[in-house]
């Protein structure tokens, strides 16, 4: 088709892809607008991201933003749709084979470069210099985006792309993000903390406020972007009720490059963004959400900014005033020189901020901030009753049910409780009985070994017993007894006379039987009976035998000599200390004399006191 019978609609479109696309040849340009029914949109779709044309021409109903908008310093702005929005479309196109072929040569020629720039791009950065554009490259063209369509998942990913085109701004401008130094201020809503690759995010930030780099004249900063898609930022903006600065740039236009070093990197301009929790997005035009939302935003030329916020509807006076809806506050698109007047720079940006669009436009968003918190207040207190009320029935439930349980509960733990005090008192009665026939048994043997264990006290010159022996015994009830015994006499015999010293005063030793319970007479006897017993022999005995100091237990052994026990020799005092029986309490025995059961002082006398 031929240039000169084109309409002037077929015109305009070849000429803006033209724009897009850094010329070209018309030819291949006309095939691939007639190939999409002349739609731009589409035709850029084509170039950029190797979409196939579609196979059919019939015209997608537009998607497009609707906005209310607001007059400001370029006028009264309208929501039209320009009919140039991104469109989805499935068939094929002949333009990918034109595209790829020369992508491959232009990235096989640029490989040599990549060194060079490299090395040039290390020098600028260390000295803190913005990088210049090197012809026909530059290293935020060949960083952000090579010659010719993105390709692959990454291209596609409005997160990706935001990220990438703000790498690419930092490495142009020489200038890092306020998130990025540590710089940005801590206000506790999230900005500058990457939500995941899901969602939307801000480049990742530390804490910190903007005082604390006030003094640092030498960095360049630069605002914290919102990395994500235009349709997200908006409605981010809308949820938080916060303001949206909107950044677009085209590389084919002069102004953009002294617009990013100058307006961008401009303190006063970041610090108000800053200060007043402005969001902001960007973009270039040559990417797929750029483009829509310029489009949307209905730029004419570049760079553009745009300030974005809730603002109430037009209604009636008489009518019920509608919810607030997404409106462009002022749009400035143009030169950045001079910086005092021209629409884009940050003087001017700075001035309308703070003069008109602050003043105007935060008043009623803290009015929304207002409303919404109370709301949550009372949707919390709703949500807060309904638990209350819910919570009051489960309980009333649930006492019932409790009150049933007791009842049953409590007529088992009866029953239960009868059952266990009849088996504690049959246990007891039982214990006791068998404490009993153990107590008569052990009488029976304590006046046996009275009458034929114990012997009598060596006279003197006895030369068959041994030297003499006088040892103090100190019994539990408190008495003290003096007793002679011979080196040669047994420990048995030693302890039967202990022994003895329980039997109460009832049972007199001429009524002792001579013959012990189990028939066996001697230490053998009774050797016998505490194997047959299965108890210790201090069980057995009922007590324990110390040396009053050095403290030291004086074990019961059979046929040992009273002599041979080390803590005996020459005797000494000794201390009777009863044992515990089976069933926790300590066996009994009182004597002639003997005090309560339950003076049991420790304390140790010798025998000169």
């Amino acid at each position: 088709m031929d240039i000169d019978s084109l309409t002037p609609a077929q015109r305009s479109a070849l000429d803006q892809l033209q724009a897009l696309t850094n010329g070209g040849d018309p030819e291949v340009a006309i095939g691939v607008l007639s190939s999409v029914d002349w739609d731009v949109q589409r035709a850029a779709e084509v170039v950029f991201d190797g979409v196939p044309p579609p196979q059919t021409t019939q015209p997608e109903a537009p998607r497009i933003e609707q906005f209310e908008v607001d007059d400001s310093e370029q006028g009264l702005l309208s929501g039209r749709s320009s009919g140039r929005e991104f469109r989805p479309v499935e068939s094929n196109s002949v333009s990918g084979l034109v595209i790829r072929p020369i992508r491959v040569v232009l990235n096989v020629l640029a490989i040599p470069l990549y060194p060079l720039f490299t090395l040039l791009r290390f020098i600028f950065r260390a000295l803190r210099l913005p990088v210049p554009n090197f012809a026909p490259f530059t290293f935020s063209t060949l960083g952000y985006r090579p010659l010719g369509p993105s390709q692959g998942r990454e291209a596609k990913d409005p997160k990706s792309v935001a990220e990438r085109w703000v790498r690419a701004l930092e490495e142009e401008t020489g200038a890092i993000c306020i998130s990025r130094s540590g710089q940005r201020r801590t206000s506790g809503d999230g900005r500058g903390v990457a939500s995941g690759v899901a969602g939307p995010s801000t480049l990742n930030a530390r804490g910190g406020t903007w005082d604390d780099v006030a003094g640092e004249r030498d960095s360049k900063l630069l605002p914290d972007f919102f990395l994500g898609s235009y349709e997200q930022f908006v409605r981010t903006c809308q949820k938080d009720m916060k303001i949206g600065c909107v950044v677009i740039v085209s590389e084919e236009h002069d102004n953009v490059a002294e617009f990013k070093r100058s307006t961008l990197t401009d303190p006063a301009f970041v610090r108000i963004i800053q200060e007043n929790d402005i969001l902001v997005w960007g973009g270039d035009i040559r990417d797929r959400e750029a483009w829509s939302a310029s489009q949307k935003l209905q730029a004419t030329t570049y760079p553009f900014v745009a300030f974005i916020a809730l603002q109430p509807r037009r209604a009636p006076a008489a009518a019920t005033p509608p919810a607030p809806t997404m409106t462009i506050l002022s749009r400035h698109q143009g030169p950045c020189i001079p910086s005092t007047s021209a629409p884009t720079a940050a003087q001017t940006l700075v001035t309308h901020l703070t003069e008109n669009l602050l003043p105007r436009v935060n008043p009623f968003l803290d009015k929304l901030r207002a409303q919404e918190a109370e709301r949550d207040r009372e949707r919390a207190l709703r949500a807060e009753q309904d638990r209350a009320f819910e919570e009051s029935r489960r309980r009333d439930a649930e006492r019932a049910e409790q009150r049933s349980r007791e009842e049953r509960a409590a007529i088992e733990a009866k029953r239960r409780l009868e059952e266990a005090e009849a088996r504690a008192r049959a246990e007891l009665r039982k214990r006791e009985e068998e404490k009993r026939q153990w107590d008569e048994h052990r009488m029976a043997w304590r006046r046996w070994i009275r009458r034929g264990l114990v012997v009598r006290e060596p006279r003197p010159g006895e030369a068959a017993r041994g030297k003499t022996m006088r040892v103090g015994i100190r019994m539990p009830d408190g008495r003290r007894v003096v007793r002679f015994f011979g080196e040669n006499d047994t420990l048995t015999a030693f302890y039967a006379y202990v022994d003895s010293l329980f039997i109460p005063p009832e049972f007199i030793q001429d009524a002792d039987p001579t013959t012990p319970p189990g028939g066996k007479t001697g230490e053998d006897g009774l050797v016998a009976e505490m194997s047959r017993s299965g108890k210790a022999p201090e069980k057995w005995w009922g007590f324990q035998i110390f040396l009053a100091y050095p403290r030291r237990e004086i074990a019961w052994e059979a046929e040992k000599r009273i002599g041979d026990v080390e803590a005996l020799k020459g005797g000494g005092q000794v201390v009777v200390e009863l044992v515990q029986d089976n069933d926790g309490k300590k066996g009994k025995g009182k004597g002639k004399g003997e005090a309560s059961g339950e003076d049991e002082d420790d304390e140790y006398h010798t025998e000169s006191e």
